[in-house]
């Protein structure tokens, strides 16, 4: 078995109570403390944030293009002519 006492709450609370308190060389000629550190996310990190946020599935866009696949109405000549357009521009 080990001779030595487990560590309370208590024993630790008294060291810190004995424990000088160290200052920075600068902290105890200007009296004030070092500024606190800081972090700023660059435009594409918040970016990144935004998107990360989005559901998988918008699924308003999915309920509308369903309706309209139903009604008969999304596959208009308009539509297809810019698809056409675009997978011309694509080859």
């Amino acid at each position: 078995m080990s001779d030595i006492a487990p560590i309370s709450r208590a024993s630790v609370a008294s060291l810190q109570a004995q424990m000088p308190v160290q200052r920075s060389a600068q902290q105890a000629e200007t009296g004030t403390a070092r500024p606190s550190d800081s972090v700023e996310f660059s435009e594409a990190a918040q970016y990144l944030a935004k998107i990360a946020e989005l559901p998988e599935v918008r699924q308003d866009v999915v309920d509308r293009v369903k309706g309209e696949i139903a009604a008969g109405n999304y596959d208009t000549e308009d539509k297809i002519d810019a698809m056409l357009d675009a997978l011309a521009e694509d080859l």
